[in-house]
């Protein structure tokens, strides 16, 4: 089923050893773009979330954000530096002689230096990892929800567009043989006072030829397979949106591409006002369907 590219959702849970929240935000892109923010993780991990996302959603910008606030420290280590400390506070006491100022250094200017007092984790936490697996299924079913009903709005959208179009390839339809018996007419009376100017024998020599002329003429003008063509497109177009034939954005924009190209193909053929008009509004649909299905995987 088509869905949007653009969501977002969010999901916060708390166990006895710490707190998790995960937000999840895609936009339309034409590539699977992946970023993970928040709480510093194990390397090891963002590689498996990037997966674990990638299976759900295979195109957008995704920005995965991941806080967590551990209420425990059993595994955690508080590391002192205390040579760095000594060195400090020697250089420290150093600079208070060269330059005559009387210092009181206390335990806060120290630390205030940094690398001083620091936090290892002592080992990579699987219950921690798994649960965060856990509450990312949850945010990707909550996410992929909110792409099908904006998906669906905008299959919505995408069929108004294709109903007019639909309309608009009725009165090509209508138009096109009485158009073309009009242009046949037209031809036919310029050779004809055309002919007038000749002498009969030249005129007989000459009448294969011009009825030849007509039909090759003619021929340049016809529309009738362009717009077997289009109306094929659209078939096809519809049946995908309807879930009726595997497809997915890229193969409905290449057929979008498609049905312009037949539209412009028409509308250069066309000596006839209506037809022209309607050509426009096709191809002012198209576009307005294109756009649309840049948000469309």
């Amino acid at each position: 089923m088509l869905r949007s590219m653009t969501g977002y959702a969010r999901s916060f849970v708390t166990y006895e050893d710490f707190d998790v929240e995960i937000e999840l935000k895609s936009v339309n892109s034409r590539y699977f773009e992946f970023r993970l923010l928040g709480t510093a993780l194990p390397a090891e991990w963002e590689n498996e979330f990037r997966q674990q996302v990638f299976a759900v959603l295979k195109r957008g910008k995704i920005d995965l954000f991941m806080r967590v606030v551990e209420k425990s420290a059993k595994n955690s280590k508080v590391v002192l530096n205390m040579e760095l400390a000594q060195q400090y506070y020697e250089a420290l006491l150093s600079l208070s002689k060269k330059l005559g100022i009387a210092t009181e250094l206390t335990l806060r200017d120290l630390l205030s230096l940094g690398l001083i007092v620091e936090v290892e984790k002592l080992d990579a936490d699987v219950y921690l990892f798994e649960r965060l697996k856990v509450i990312l299924d949850d945010v990707l079913t909550k996410i992929t929800e909110m792409m099908r009903i904006e998906g669906q709005k905008t299959v919505q959208d995408i069929q108004q567009s294709l109903g007019k179009i639909q309309q608009a390839l009725e009165v090509i339809e209508t138009r096109y043989p009485e158009s073309l018996s009009r242009y046949q007419q037209e031809l036919q009376k310029k050779l004809l006072e055309f002919s007038q100017s000749l002498g009969e024998s030249t005129l007989e020599l000459l009448q294969n030829r011009l009825l030849l002329e007509m039909e090759l003429v003619a021929s340049r003008v016809a529309i009738n397979e362009e717009i077997v063509r289009l109306k094929s497109h659209l078939h096809q177009f519809l049946l995908i949106l309807e879930g009726k034939l595997i497809g997915d954005g890229k193969k409905l924009d290449f057929i979008a591409q498609e049905m312009n190209r037949e539209t412009n193909t028409i509308a250069s053929k066309s000596q006839d006002y209506e037809i022209a008009q309607a050509t426009i509004e096709i191809k002012g649909e198209i576009e307005k369907i294109r756009e649309q299905l840049r948000n469309l995987e």
